[in-house]
């Protein structure tokens, strides 16, 4: 009879080889509808890469960066990231908040004398932890023709986001906001003395290594491997030129490859630390990860994912709970470029999916994955054709 001390190894080594073979069995799938996916989009380019315990476990670049010079995109393609950049953010607030140069309850006139509202008292009482949930009263991407295109400074967007009116009530109603993560990005200049750039630069990126992570269009021209940026139209990808955001840097100016983006991902898994090297507390990451304001699941939304109860927006993050895991993600949109990033802490869990024009794929991307990785569906909704279909009868 065999000895159970040896039947018991080998059961256990069976049990790691299972576990690897549903693991690689599910990233095989994964692969193969990313790639199948992006065809049925046309999409010029797009690079993906998930995390898992703090590891690589899948990184790849699909189709072109550049079509008429058949740049292909690999993992350090960069791509603006647009407003997952907030997240960036509300993590430099909680640097300054810890250092105690800050607090989540100051009055942003404190800081900002010339800031104005709608209302006396919201322009009185507004918080800095009010700017970054998106609960000031606007309706959502009101003001945006401020800056967009525009040369007006920072501070010009601020000042004249006094004439925009409300909406909505003041820390009731959820609006999404870039002028007031326009306004938080002021204060982070004010209160640390340098740009918001050179501080993020030094505080986040350069001990996160992002080494190849930019904050301004002016980089781009002693840069390599950069996606240009396209949109669909009449059957084609036509070229966007980059524009600059410089004003607005705060709410959407990082331009990032999903290798860089990777190790962002890592950092708030690990809620705060990266390799040992603590950027913020656990407790500034649960600060930043809880639900500051709701907002409603729409009635696709919960036909498409019945395991999702609610949604909700905390500091620079979208917050869900799926498959009884808490689900905490962003998006961001940019002229001819799309991304989504999304983590599961207590899985160890992430991914950021990149693409270079304007679509939907990276949210049913995100979805499909969640599906596979959390819900272990490898035979689940087919999101990609879902999202296509609605952008399709959207644009008829």
């Amino acid at each position: 009879m065999m000895n159970r001390k040896i039947l018991i190894a080998i059961l256990l080594l069976l049990g790691s080889f299972i576990g690897y073979s549903q693991s690689s069995e599910q990233l095989e799938h994964l692969d193969k509808y990313y790639q199948q996916a992006f065809q049925e989009w046309n999409i010029p380019g797009m690079a993906i890469a998930i995390v898992k315990d703090n590891k690589i476990i899948f990184e790849k670049g699909f189709g072109f960066a550049d079509l008429e010079k058949k740049q292909k995109v690999d993992e350090n393609t960069l791509f603006a990231i647009a407003s997952n950049s907030k997240a960036f953010t509300s993590t430099a607030i909680a640097i300054l908040v810890e250092e105690g140069k800050l607090n989540w309850d100051d009055k942003v006139v404190h800081h900002l004398p010339y800031f104005k509202m709608y209302d006396p008292y919201v322009s009185r009482e507004m918080n800095i932890e009010d700017l970054l949930c998106h609960r000031s009263g606007l309706k959502t991407f009101s003001g945006d023709l401020l800056w967009f295109g525009t040369d007006k400074s920072a501070e010009d967007v601020v000042r004249a986001a006094g004439h925009l009116k409300a909406t909505g009530d003041f820390r009731v109603d959820y609006g999404y906001s870039n002028i007031m993560y326009v306004a938080a990005g002021l204060i982070i200049e004010k209160i640390s003395g340098k740009s918001w750039g050179a501080f993020v630069q030094e505080r986040i990126l350069d001990p996160l290594e992002m080494n190849r992570t930019i904050y301004s269009t002016d980089e781009l021209s002693n840069t390599e491997n950069v996606a240009q940026p396209y949109y669909f139209e009449s059957d084609q990808n036509i070229k966007l030129d980059w524009l600059n955001w410089d004003n607005v840097v705060a709410a959407g100016g990082l331009i990032s490859s999903v290798h860089d983006m990777s190790k962002w991902l890592q950092l708030n898994i690990q809620e705060g630390e990266y390799e040992n090297a603590r950027i913020i507390s656990g407790n500034s990451f649960e600060k930043l990860s809880t639900p500051h304001i709701n907002f409603s699941i729409s009635a696709n939304s919960k036909k498409r994912q019945p395991s999702v109860h609610f949604k909700a927006y905390g500091l620079g993050w979208s917050i869900k709970d799926q498959y009884g895991k808490k689900i905490i993600s962003h998006g961001g949109g940019y002229d001819g470029m799309i991304s989504k990033s999304w983590i599961v802490p207590e899985e160890k869990l992430g991914m950021i999916i990149l693409t270079n024009n304007l679509n939907y794929l990276p949210s049913a991307l995100m979805e499909k994955t969640i599906d596979v990785l959390i819900g272990n569906k490898l035979d689940g909704l087919d999101y990609a054709s879902v999202y296509l279909k609605s952008s399709v009868r959207n644009n008829e």
